[in-house]
This record gives structure tokens, C-alpha cells and sequence, in this order.
């Protein structure tokens, strides 16, 4: 088993970081190891279903997982498992004050003892990429409530 966590302190209300942080459609674009995400319902709750596509990293799986805790605007975590391997992420905030959010990002990837080797790859690339994807949130919040 692997665990990383990262955290990072955003200057957006905690409404707008969980708004962008939970689009599932939007993992790709800062959640590290996560080459395509979908909803499988039509909404997004406790148990709904998501398929997330995994890079190198994670043996180029396709996990289909569930929504573990949703929690609005502070949690949300997801678990799933493609065959032998699993991978647990979740996200929290708080609101530090009206105008800023802290997020934790915290992602486990299990696999038996035989296949230790690839819980421990994916936990090396994602720990080396964790704080680049919270700056990848960032970004996408920042280019959301830019002014137009």
C-alpha cells in the first residue's frame, strides 16, 4: 500500500474550489496518473458510479469506481479497483476564510504483495507529480473566475 497526500492554500472561496476540483469530467486536466474520467450516473452522490482511465504509473488500468463520501463543499472521495489493483482519492477542503480555501489531496493505491512493485511505481510518480497537479487546479479555477 501507498499513500501520498499533498496540500495547497487557494485564494477562492471554498464553494468555487469544490465546484472545479469535483467536475469528474476535469480530473484529467490536474489529478495526476488520470488520463480520461467519466460519470457513469447522472449525478454525482454517494454512490454514484466513475470510470477513471490510470497512465503508466498505475499499469494503464481503466478503474470503475464509486463515490465513497460527497460531502459538498468539503469532501469528496472516490475508490475503485481494476482487477488486483485499487486506488482510493480523496479530496477535502476548508474554507480558511470567506476568500480562501486549503485543499488536501490524498490518493492510496493497494495491491497484493506480488504486485507490490506497481503500488510502489505509482506511488513514486504520483507523489512526484502531487504539488504540479494542485498547481494544475490552480490554474483552471484561476482561468474560471478571471474577468472577462
Amino acid at each position: 500500500m501507498g499513500r501520498v497526500s499533498a496540500s495547497l492554500q487557494l485564494p477562492y472561496a471554498v464553494e468555487t474550489v469544490f465546484g472545479v476540483a469535483t467536475r469528474i469530467a476535469d480530473l484529467p486536466r490536474w489529478l495526476p496518473e488520470v488520463i480520461a474520467a467519466e460519470l457513469l450516473d447522472t449525478e454525482l452522490a454517494v454512490g454514484s458510479r466513475v470510470r477513471l482511465r490510470m497512465g503508466a504509473a498505475a499499469g494503464n488500468s481503466e478503474i470503475v469506481g464509486t463515490v465513497k463520501q460527497y460531502r459538498p463543499p468539503n469532501i469528496l472521495a472516490i475508490g475503485g479497483s481494476a482487477g488486483p489493483l485499487s486506488i482510493d482519492v480523496r479530496t477535502r477542503l476548508e474554507g480558511v476564510s470567506e476568500t480562501g480555501t486549503r485543499i488536501v489531496l490524498e490518493i492510496e493505491v493497494h495491491a497484493p504483495p506480488l504486485l507490490g512493485f506497481v503500488a510502489r511505481e505509482a506511488e513514486r510518480r504520483i507523489n512526484a507529480e502531487l504539488a504540479g497537479s494542485l498547481e494544475r487546479l490552480r490554474a483552471l479555477i484561476e482561468a474560471e473566475t478571471a474577468p472577462v
